[in-house]
This record gives C-alpha cells, structure tokens and sequence, in this order.
C-alpha cells in the first residue's frame, strides 16, 4: 500500500511539471511545448503544498488557490498548477459530504475558468479538470461509504451470531439443568427416606430395613438408568425415547411402590397432544407428585388433565401444613415455570386453605406451540 501511494505521488507530480510546459493557445488548441524554468518553479511548490493535502485537506486546497490567483498577475497561470488545484479538490471530496463537495467543486471550477479567461485563454480545459477532480472524490467517498456499511453489517452480523451461540450455550446449560434434576430429584429423595428408615430398623426391625434397601437399590438402578438416557441424548439427540404423558401411569405407580398415593382424571383427547406439551406435561406432574412426596401433610395426591379448546390444563393438589411451605430451594419449582414457559404457557403454585395446588395452562396448537431444536 505504501509503495503504491509514493508511485501514485510520483505519476501525479510527473503529470503537473510536464502540463505546465503546455502553452495552449487563445482558443484552446494550437498547444505549444515550451520549458519555462519559473513555471517549473511554480509547479514544484504546488506539488509540494499537495504532499500536505493527506493530512491538511483543506488548508492545501485554500495555499493553492492563492498560488494559483498568485500566477496571473506573474504571468505564470498554467494548467499545470490547476491540475493541483484539482488533486486537492478531489482530496477534500473524498473527505467531506455531497452537498459541501458540490459547492465547493462549483465554486472552484469558476475561479479558475474567470482566472483562465483573464489571462486570455480558453477555459474549457481548466473547468473539465476541476469538475473531474470533484466527481472522482465524490465517487470514491461514496464507495467507500458503502464499504463501511458493508463491513460494519458484516461486524454486527459476526457479533449477532456469536451472541446468539452465547444465548444457545445458557439455555442448553438450563435444559440440561432442569432434565438433571427431573431425572435424579425423585428417586434421591427416595432414596434418602429409604435409607432414614433402613437406619432406624436395621436392629429392632429387620424386615422393614430390608424392604427399605430393596426399595433404594430399586430407585438407584431407575436413576442410573435415567442418567445413562440423559448421557445418551446429550450425545447424541434422539437416541433416548420421548417421554409424555403415556408415561405417567409409570410413575404413578412408582410413587404407589414408594408410599404416595395418587388419583389421576382425565379429561378430553390426551393422546395427540405436540410433543413439546406431552414432555412439559409429564414433567410437571413428576415434579409436583415428587414435591408432593416429600413435603405433603399426608400421602395422597390428586392429578387433573384437562384438555379443551386447545389448552391443556395440567393440576396437581396435596394436602400441606404451614410447616410444610417454606421457602425451601425451590429449584423444583423454577425447573418447572421455565419448562412451561417454554412452550407459551403459565404456570401457578402456591397453597390455599390448606391445600398446595400446582397448575400449569398448555397451548396445544401447533401455532402456539415451538417444537425445541434438536
């Protein structure tokens, strides 16, 4: 790049000092070459005012206007001088917007044509190089001015995507967060009350400590199984089997083996439900009855699947006690609102007169429903 601008600057001053030396005649043409060492003279100062003209613009443009007003009274006015008075024009274009380069173009041009016909010559010549100078500058700063949209569309198109890799990242983090904790959460607690009564009847009453590691070497395979699923979906989508709410006769029974007793009703078509509504669906419930499992007043727990004018309505209630509502981690509770959120629903949890009460309200059209990416 700087090896070309010196070889423009170099062609550039070669052009001025040799175009001085033409004499056109009165009428424009009967050009005569002849050397006039004053002329040189002259021209070599306006090459050396335009070297200032990269980081002077408009200062170098206003020097060789007065040089170039300067030479007629000297007798010294050529074309030459006016091919720098050009150049500058053209750098100041390329710097400034259309309107200012327009006027400042015209203003030029008619300066030096009126000093042209003082002097006795034609203008013709002198107004073609000064307007062409203009024209050139207003045409590369509109290139360029469309280059840097160019690049700066492609800069914030770069940073869009890698914002939305971010965004992807966290919420695959979240889904894998939230399939974490339906996975493990029930069958940890499972195992946690199991083993409190192991501990307790290990001595005085064996059976019922046998029945109970039963029970936890039962609810560690299931989970061991549902984590090696969840591994397996991780690596590779798909290859784990959907769940819904085909399942839930499944995990009521589960539940049923564990010591919660649950009644489920069913209202409307439940078996062509999207399958983004079948999964929240069933992990809702799984979440409620698990929450319901360890905390509840007492082991029953009833579910409600309503399913009408294309809202399914989700509802699980249990008995609970002042001490068993308190603000706990509610990690259950959040996995729950963004799975539900993430297919356009709402979702409400909270007790009433003694009764803790989980509902979540499904779309189930297809246009309200976003299918998650795979």
């Amino acid at each position: 790049m700087r090896w070309r601008r010196v070889g423009g600057d170099v062609f550039l001053a070669s052009v001025i000092v040799l175009s001085g030396n033409l004499e056109p005649g009165a009428r424009g043409h009967d050009v005569e070459p002849r050397f006039r060492p004053d002329v040189l003279v002259v021209n070599l100062v306006a090459i050396a005012v335009l070297l200032l003209s990269r980081r002077y613009p408009r200062a170098a443009l206003g020097a060789l206007l007065g040089l170039t007003v300067l030479t007629v009274p000297l007798g010294l006015y050529n074309i030459g001088t006016v091919t720098a008075v050009a150049v500058a024009v053209y750098v100041v274009s390329t710097r400034t917007d259309r309107r200012t380069a327009t006027l400042l173009t015209i203003g030029v041009a008619v300066l030096v044509t009126g000093l042209a016909l003082v002097v006795g010559v034609a203008g013709p010549q002198f107004l073609l190089v000064v307007c062409l100078g203009g024209a050139l500058g207003d045409a590369i700063r509109t290139q360029q001015a469309a280059m840097a949209a160019v690049t700066e569309r492609a800069e914030r198109a770069e940073r869009t995507r890698e914002a939305v890799a971010r965004q992807r990242v966290a919420e695959e983090r979240l889904a894998i967060a939230r399939d974490l904790h339906d996975v493990v959460a029930h069958q940890i607690a499972v195992i946690n009350l199991h083993a409190g009564v192991a501990a307790g009847a290990v001595r005085t009453r064996p059976d019922d400590a046998e029945r109970a590691l039963a029970t936890i070497r039962q609810a560690s395979r299931t989970v061991l199984s549902e984590i090696g699923d969840l591994l397996a979906t991780l690596r590779e989508p798909g290859a784990a089997a959907a769940v819904g709410l085909a399942h839930l006769d499944d995990v009521v029974r589960g539940l049923a083996a564990d010591g919660l007793q649950v009644t489920v009703r069913r209202d409307g078509d439940l078996d062509a439900l999207p399958s983004a509504v079948d999964v929240v669906a069933l992990r809702v419930v799984q979440e409620a009855l698990t929450n319901a499992h360890k905390h509840g007043a007492d082991r029953h727990a009833h579910v409600r699947l309503q399913h009408h004018d294309q809202t399914l309505t989700v509802t699980v209630t249990n008995a609970c006690t002042p001490q068993t509502t308190g603000p706990g981690t509610r990690h259950g509770l959040l996995g729950m609102a963004e799975r539900v959120e993430s297919v356009r629903g709402t979702l409400t949890a909270g007790p009433t007169s003694g009764t803790w009460t989980v509902r979540a309200t499904l779309p189930t059209s297809t246009s309200d429903v976003e299918e998650p990416a795979t």
